[in-house]
């Protein structure tokens, strides 16, 4: 029997590791799961409450009652009030009936908790969710993610912290408010949107004028007008809803945008084969970042008639890099992924994906 405690005792390193240890390994899992460890023994009875990031999503639960009741009673009963949030995720589907008071009132006291990262995701729901204003006010915020939610009125944006933007179905009034959002975050480095613009009473904002981001080095969005990234890296973009004309011209032009790119993605762009790869024109300039940054290329097609599409797309990637920098290619094998050295001195190989 001695025996048997002795070895239970060494086998069970985990629960004499630090608090900060247990609550970190704790912070990775849903709230919900992070709490069912309570029961493994006194010293993990209230470790869960003490964990740094709390994760709320109702698909997880049977009923909203009692992912409603779970979550005042984690947040407002259970928890020291002096204990700090850095990470807070709120995931809601069709079932849940919060309302904007509860939003606002859950969302002001993590507010009030140092939180660093919000991710206030609505996707599951067949409606809009109107954002909470108090969003607009956390000024200690480095990462935001918004999904399926709708912007109110704001007059003025002050994120000097963050610096990671992603936003997913995120309706705005008017350009205006999007760019007004955008200027609100200074140091501003990883921007993901596929926000939706209202066009009703829109009044014309240039998307060029838009540089009062230098920090930012990766970005994924699906607008037609570009400003200059001068520090971007990595850029992916979403092309559909253009007649062929439009591509070409628009994919000929916004490679000069961006001198440091190293890997451009172009996502979602459709049914290849109406891509007229004849369009292609010989540029006036050889854009920097092919001549001396870019590592990466991704085409990435999504259609039922795959391999032919997938052909149409190489044959495209191909009539545009040899029209578009002629000078610099020496060859292009055609493969899944296609690997080009550049016909220069400092040679720097490209590789495409499709």
């Amino acid at each position: 029997m001695g025996n048997t405690s002795s070895r239970s005792s060494r086998l069970d390193r985990i629960s004499k590791l630090p608090d900060s240890i247990l609550c970190h390994i704790l912070s990775f899992l849903p709230t919900k799961f992070a709490a069912t460890t309570s029961i493994l023994s006194k010293r993990w009875k209230f470790a869960w409450l003490s964990v740094l990031a709390l994760n709320f999503d109702d698909q997880s639960f049977n009923d909203y009652e009692s992912f409603r009741k779970f979550v005042h009673l984690t947040i407002f009963e259970l928890r020291d009030e002096k204990t700090s949030i850095h990470s807070f995720t709120l995931k809601l589907g069709e079932s849940s009936l919060f309302n904007r008071k509860e939003y606002n009132q859950i969302l002001k006291f993590v507010m009030q908790r140092g939180i660093k990262y919000l991710d206030f995701n609505m996707s599951d729901k067949k409606r809009l969710i109107k954002s909470p204003p108090a969003i607009l006010s956390f000024k200690t915020l480095e990462v935001l993610k918004l999904a399926l939610v709708t912007m109110g009125n704001f007059d003025q944006v002050d994120f000097p912290r963050l610096k990671t933007l992603h936003l997913n179905r995120v309706y705005f009034k008017s350009p205006e408010y999007f760019v007004k959002l955008l200027f609100g975050c200074p140091i501003l480095e990883d921007l993901h949107t596929k926000s939706f613009i209202y066009e009703s009473g829109q009044s014309h904002v240039p998307m060029e004028n838009l540089n009062a981001l230098p920090n930012l080095v990766k970005m994924s969005i699906s607008w037609k007008r570009l400003p200059i990234f001068h520090n971007l890296i990595h850029m992916e973009l979403w092309v559909h809803d253009m007649s062929c004309d439009e591509k070409c011209t628009w994919l000929l032009g916004i490679l000069s945008h961006f001198p440091k790119l190293q890997h451009f993605i172009i996502q979602n762009c459709g049914n290849a084969m109406n891509i007229c790869y004849n369009c292609w024109k010989h540029p006036r300039t050889v854009p920097e970042c092919i001549s001396s940054q870019l590592k990466t290329c991704c085409i990435r097609v999504h259609s039922t008639r795959r391999k032919k599409d997938k052909d149409n797309a190489g044959k495209c990637c191909n009539q545009f890099l040899q029209n578009r920098v002629e000078c610099l290619w020496k060859r292009l094998d055609c493969a899944d992924n296609l690997a080009m050295p550049v016909h220069s001195t400092p040679a720097k190989p490209v590789k495409i994906y499709l």
